[in-house]
């Protein structure tokens, strides 16, 4: 089963709260490698709650 689509939405506006505290404003290559590692990072963890027989 893959992540509903609802859930995907709050993972991304965490991640994306939590990466303004850190990065603010910011628009360079640094803070969008960090966002898109935090966003690839919580969006695993998710597919391990939604996997099959988890």
């Amino acid at each position: 089963m893959s992540i509903p689509r609802d859930e995907k939405l709050r993972i991304t506006q965490r991640v994306h709260a939590k990466w303004s505290q850190t990065f603010g404003d910011r628009d360079d290559a640094e803070a969008n490698d960090a966002y898109y590692s935090m966003l690839q990072e919580a969006m695993a963890q998710a597919e391990e709650k939604y996997k099959p027989g988890a």
